[in-house]
């Protein structure tokens, strides 16, 4: 009789500190905190400019994606945005980057460019 009750106490207590444990192992490690960039406010004026020019460079497909890549600052006077976007035609589907150089003082548009990801 001893052991039929031994027997449930000990498991108990073995899943309960054993069940802790394990829990606390499982737990991802903790990263410190990394410092974003925050999204300039203007990118979507620019995205919208490189969805455009993907239209126009190719009419009879259909957009499926869109991702803003980043913001490089050139000079004072010269920032560059970078957006990827999913293009499906009905022989292929492929991605386009497109980069849009402008003056960020101004705002107004420098260069376009559009090229195709291998």
């Amino acid at each position: 009789m001893i052991k039929k009750v031994w027997i449930p106490i000990f498991c108990s207590m073995f899943l309960f500190v054993g069940g802790g444990f394990v829990s606390a192992q499982q737990k991802p490690p903790q990263k410190p905190p990394q410092q974003e960039q925050p999204m300039p406010t203007d990118y979507e004026k620019w995205g919208k400019i490189a969805v455009e020019l993907a239209k126009l460079n190719y009419p009879d497909s259909r957009i499926s994606d869109y991702q803003y890549k980043g913001r490089e600052e050139i000079t004072d006077r010269q920032s560059k945005d970078t957006f990827e976007l999913r293009i499906q035609t009905k022989d292929r589907t492929f991605t386009a980057k497109v980069m849009i150089l402008f003056n960020p003082q101004t705002e107004s548009l420098l260069s376009l460019s559009i090229e195709e990801v291998k």
